[in-house]
């Protein structure tokens, strides 16, 4: 028999989130790989079948970005906590991956969190070669924003993502059936870029890759980059109830981060 036909689908799901929480996920949800085909939202080349035909489920992992330090973006603080998510996370998609071939007897590769190889490339063309942001979408984690991003109820877009791809057939979530944007356009009035326009009611906006990249181009040679401004002003989030009636951070305490280390 089949290895990964020898357990209940249930019960080989609940031993890969216990595993996935053990190696550090705050956020695990579960798509179909089908749900990219029956509910497309990108090219059909983006769909995880068309580039590993064997793929029945994506698995995707959530990690915070903590909000203090986003608001100082850009600074190197905030590049310290975006590089280190990073690490994280690619390190614990190779570490599920290979518990889920090794232990549960079922073939599993990852899509690294980011997919590109630098901000210049995006120049050419913007476009990673995965969207972790949709498969969050897909698995149920929250909603795509007004800013493109994905908000969840538990850190709004303050997170970062990585996906596994298996072969195993898990029970998949279900899509969250509420928009999490509140629309409120905080994101809009605060890019430092003007990456955003508005595209009618209920839309998301309409998002100017090439200038929110040319941006992080010119952060990146000042020595302090990414941006995050999108998602530091963002209000959804259960993270920022700790913060509830307390200054994230000083006016003095921003330009303090942004004028050393970078």
């Amino acid at each position: 028999m089949d290895p990964k036909q020898a357990k209940d689908p249930q019960a080989l799901r609940e031993q890969i989130w216990q595993k996935a929480r053990q190696l550090g996920a705050n956020l695990i949800g579960c798509a179909p790989a089908s749900r990219w085909e029956t509910e497309p939202i990108q090219a059909e080349e983006f769909r995880p079948r068309r580039i590993w035909p064997w793929v029945n489920s994506v698995i995707v992992l959530g990690i915070p970005l903590f909000a203090p330090m986003m608001q100082t973006t850009p600074s190197m603080v905030y590049q310290e906590l975006y590089d280190t998510s990073n690490r994280v996370l690619d390190d614990l998609a190779y570490r599920l991956s290979n518990y889920i071939t090794t232990e549960c007897g079922c073939r599993a590769i990852y899509f690294p969190r980011d997919c590109y190889y630098s901000i210049d490339v995006l120049l050419k063309n913007p476009n990673a070669a995965f969207s972790h942001v949709i498969a969050g979408y897909y698995a149920g984690l929250g909603t795509v924003g007004d800013s493109h991003n994905l908000i969840t109820k538990q850190f709004g877009p303050r997170l970062r993502l990585v996906s596994i791809l298996t072969d195993a057939a898990l029970p998949a979530d279900e899509v969250q059936p509420k928009q999490l944007c509140l629309h409120c356009g905080r994101c809009l009035r605060s890019c430092p870029s003007h990456a955003f326009s508005e595209d009618g009611p209920g839309r998301p906006y309409r998002m100017d890759k090439l200038s929110c990249t040319a941006y992080h181009v010119k952060l990146r040679d000042a020595h302090h980059w990414p941006c995050g401004v999108c998602a530091g002003v963002c209000p959804v989030g259960e993270d920022l109830r700790a913060w509830h009636g307390a200054q994230l951070v000083t006016p003095e305490g921003v330009k303090h981060c942004q004028a050393f280390g970078s």
